[in-house]
């Protein structure tokens, strides 16, 4: 067993689990809110009314839509489109959420956010109605590209030190102790300096 190696090894191996253990404690992704609100202080009676709402587009966010009203109306919410007819926006597809008789309502989604959404709202009642609406979006911020993140540089400095520390451990466990010398070679036959043979000119001085 060699000491020196064998406690050379372990150091490097703790050094390179503590880069890996260190990925746990890396900051996570910056996040970011964004708040959407729309109202209307009177809505007539039997009348619609629809807000497109825009939206921060991410693969992975969250949105949430909470909405009150002084009387029962009607709301839903859908992706929004170009009419095929005329101008504005129309429903891309079947409402996501709906509401049929309410006088408030909470939805909230987590996964991809897309670009636009259409709030309607009718009042199908007798009286003027008042409405509120807000949207609450949490997306993550876009950071400066990098060639290499942070947590790969760590991972492969980590998993390198382990490899090394591994292999210097066994080396300290497994090789024999003691200083090696180089073999030596055969003895010979003839002098290099007279050209005769060694035997006659007798063993080699101590």
């Amino acid at each position: 067993m060699r000491g020196g190696l064998l406690v050379a090894g372990v150091a490097i191996a703790v050094i390179g689990a503590g880069l890996m253990v260190s990925l746990f404690f890396l900051p996570g992704v910056p996040t970011d809110t964004r708040t959407n609100s729309v109202s209307i202080a009177e809505l007539p009676a039997d009348t619609p009314r629809s807000w497109s709402v825009p939206e921060q587009v991410t693969l992975a966010g969250h949105l949430t839509l909470t909405w009150t009203a002084s009387a029962p109306v009607t709301v839903d919410l859908s992706r929004s489109s170009t009419c095929p007819i005329g101008s504005g926006l129309c429903p891309a597809g079947p409402a996501i959420v709906a509401w049929p008789t309410n006088v408030t309502g909470s939805w909230s989604m987590a996964g991809p956010v897309g670009a636009t959404y259409l709030l309607s709202v009718t009042n199908s009642g007798n009286a003027t109605i008042s409405f509120s609406g807000t949207f609450v979006e949490t997306y993550s911020v876009p950071t400066p590209s990098q060639a290499v993140p942070a947590w790969a540089l760590i991972t492969l400095g980590g998993l390198v030190l382990l490899g090394i520390g591994g292999i210097a451990t066994f080396l300290g466990l497994f090789l024999p102790s003691g200083v090696y010398r180089s073999p030596v070679g055969p003895r010979p036959e003839f002098d290099e300096e007279t050209d005769e043979p060694l035997d006659e000119l007798g063993p080699d001085p101590p």
